[in-house]
């Protein structure tokens, strides 16, 4: 399993909840599905304190990738360590 793929089966639970669905695939789009921007930011909110994300995570995030395998991948990304963090 990539990493990817491992934070789309934990993000995809809070889609569905907060799409009020009950399934979303990879390449669902959250606005195609019925999201808005509301209830993007609320989203964004559950996402930031499941994967405890510094702030870095932002509405445009979500709205140039719109799917749920983009979003994560850009997710992935945003996890990673930055020079700036001293991790690296």
């Amino acid at each position: 399993m990539t990493d990817t793929q491992a934070l789309q089966a934990q993000i995809a639970p809070i889609w569905t909840a907060a799409l009020g669905i009950d399934r979303v695939g990879p390449d669902d789009n959250f606005f195609a599905l019925g999201g808005h921007s509301l209830l993007a930011v609320k989203m964004l909110g559950a996402i930031q304190a499941k994967l405890l994300l510094d702030g870095e995570l932002t509405l445009s995030d979500l709205v140039e990738n719109p799917t749920l395998a983009g979003f994560c991948a850009r997710l992935a990304v945003i996890g990673q360590p930055s020079e700036e963090s001293g991790a690296i």
